[in-house]
């Protein structure tokens, strides 16, 4: 009778180990799937004025402040700053001959992240040539630009 509660006992360890392997197998489980994230639309970056420091006169060169709007939820470099346009001031005698010009910019100005505002100083961009008339005397100049800009990384 030994023998028979030896295997007894045996067979009731076996059989909980066996019922445990079944639990456990019954309580894990694989898979494979997809997960998805969308990116954000990105919003052009603007800006909300370009005008000359006061300064100019026949001969002379004068920076030119542009102020950058950037909507976007992150940071944007700009790496351009082109003329686009005509430059006009609010006299009309001036427009015809005012001799203004505007010199093409490159570099890296960082705007941050839902700027209503940043200012970049353009150092000696706006030059006004002896072609000038008197009546550009006192007047302020706008300087349509285009912005070329990307995210910072």
């Amino acid at each position: 009778m030994k023998t028979s509660k030896k295997f007894a006992a045996f067979g009731t360890v076996l059989g909980v180990s066996v019922a445990g392997g079944i639990a456990f197998a019954a309580w894990t489980a694989d898979g494979t799937g997809s997960g998805y994230a969308q990116a954000k639309t990105a919003q052009a970056v603007s800006t909300v004025s370009a005008t000359p420091v006061a300064g100019l006169y026949p001969g002379a060169t004068s920076d030119l402040k542009v102020s950058v709007v950037n909507p976007n939820d992150y940071a944007v470099k700009v790496t351009a700053i082109n003329g686009n346009g005509t430059i006009t001031s609010a006299d009309s005698a001036c427009n015809a001959s005012h001799g203004v010009t505007f010199t093409n910019q490159t570099g890296e100005w960082v705007v941050p992240a839902k700027s209503a505002g940043t200012v970049i100083t353009l150092t000696g961009a706006v030059a006004m040539s002896n072609a000038s008339v008197t009546d550009c005397s006192g007047q302020t100049f706008t300087v349509p630009v285009s912005i070329a800009a990307a995210s910072t990384v």
